[in-house]
C-alpha cells in the first residue's frame, strides 16, 4: 500500500461535529487531524481492506471520487467515521495534559459526570458508529452492489474477530454486541457464524 498519510482525512472535524456533537458551536480545533486518522487506521481501514482504503484516500485528496465511491462516501463511511472520531476524541475533550499532569476541563457552568456516566457515554457513542460500520459493510456486500466496487471485492479483509467494547475493554462475543451472524461476501445471504453458508458461492 501507497503512503495514504499524505492525503487528507476522509472526514473533516467540522463535518464529525456536524454528524455527532450536540453542541455545533465546539470548536473544531478539539478534533485534530490526527485523531481522525487513529480512527480511519483503527476502525475503516481493517474493515475496507488497505487496496480499497488507498482508493479512497487518492480519489479523496483529488476530489475525483467515482461516483460509486461517492455515494459510499456521503452516505455510510463519513458518518460510520465521524462517530469513531467522537468515540476516540471524548478523552481528548474532557481531559488534558498539563504541567500538573492530567486535569479536566471543566467551566463555570459545567460539572463532571461520574465515571459511570462516562462509560456509559462513551460505549453508546461506540455502538453507534458500530452500527454504522455494519450498515456500511452490508451495503458493500450486499447484491446490488455486485461488481460496483471492484479494489473492495477483489480484495476484501478476511472477517474479522468479532468484539465488542465495553468501558475500554473488549469483549468476544458479548450480549451487547455480534448476534453471531455472518453474511456471505458475494451474494450477502445470511448464516450463522461457524456453520456452513450453503449459497454455493466460495467465499463465505
Amino acid at each position: 500500500m501507497g503512503n495514504t498519510r499524505q492525503y487528507k482525512t476522509l472526514v473533516t472535524s467540522g463535518e464529525v461535529i456536524e454528524n455527532t456533537f450536540t453542541n455545533k458551536n465546539t470548536d473544531p480545533v478539539l478534533v485534530s487531524n490526527n485523531t481522525i486518522v487513529l480512527s480511519e487506521l483503527a476502525h475503516i481501514r481493517p474493515l475496507l481492506g488497505d487496496k480499497f482504503y488507498a482508493e479512497l484516500k487518492l480519489e479523496n485528496n483529488t476530489d475525483a471520487l467515482s461516483a460509486n465511491n461517492q455515494i459510499l462516501m456521503d452516505f455510510y463511511l463519513q458518518v460510520s467515521l465521524s462517530w469513531f472520531v467522537r468515540f476516540e476524541v471524548i478523552n481528548d475533550i474532557m481531559s488534558n495534559i498539563t504541567s500538573s499532569g492530567v486535569v479536566h476541563n471543566v467551566d463555570e457552568f459545567s460539572r463532571i459526570i461520574t465515571p459511570d456516566d462516562y462509560n456509559t457515554f462513551k460505549q453508546d457513542t461506540y455502538r453507534k458508529a458500530e452500527i454504522f460500520a455494519n450498515d456500511m459493510m452490508g451495503f458493500l456486500n450486499g447484491a446490488d452492489q455486485a461488481g460496483l466496487y471492484p479494489t473492495f471485492a477483489a480484495n476484501k479483509p478476511k472477517s474479522l474477530n468479532n468484539t465488542y467494547k465495553n468501558h475500554g475493554m473488549i469483549f468476544y462475543d458479548s450480549i451487547f454486541g455480534y448476534n453471531g451472524i455472518e453474511g456471505c461476501g458475494s451474494c450477502g445471504v445470511s448464516y450463522v457464524n461457524g456453520n456452513d453458508c450453503n449459497c454455493g458461492c466460495t467465499d463465505c
